[in-house]
């Protein structure tokens, strides 16, 4: 499943994803893991959730993202729900190609995403996720 969390810059966008992975974390039957540009929000963050900051991985485009999550699910069979924050600040990624790779590993892996997008509006492809 894939979830979206979209609006323009400075709508609580950040703080609804934490309120959501942190609920989500008490009831889940497996491991959370919280994935942002950089690992500020650790204080905020549950404790049992992973919080990975993406700059330290020096994760800068599409591919290497996709990656990353793969290797992350592949290292822990466990994980159940990945929360995304700021996805276009962690590097060249488009949206509009990215989340139909999230739907498919979500599918082959049954892991539960949800991701926030700066945006107003979301781009009609998108539209399937909300």
């Amino acid at each position: 499943m894939i979830e979206l969390i979209y609006g323009a810059k400075g709508t609580g966008k950040t703080t609804r994803i934490i309120e959501k992975a942190n609920a989500r974390v008490a009831e889940a039957k497996g491991n959370v893991v919280f994935l942002a540009p950089q690992n500020k929000y650790s204080l905020d963050i549950d404790k049992n959730i992973r919080m990975v900051g993406t700059d330290a991985y020096e994760i800068t485009k599409s591919c290497q993202l996709e990656a990353f999550i793969k290797g992350m699910i592949a290292g822990n069979t466990d994980i159940c729900d990945i929360y995304v924050d700021g996805l276009a600040r962690i590097g060249e990624i488009d949206p509009v190609e990215f989340i139909p790779k999230l739907d498919a590993l979500s599918g082959k892996y049954n892991v539960n995403f949800t991701v926030t997008l700066s945006m107003a509006e979301v781009p009609a492809p998108l539209k399937r996720y909300m």
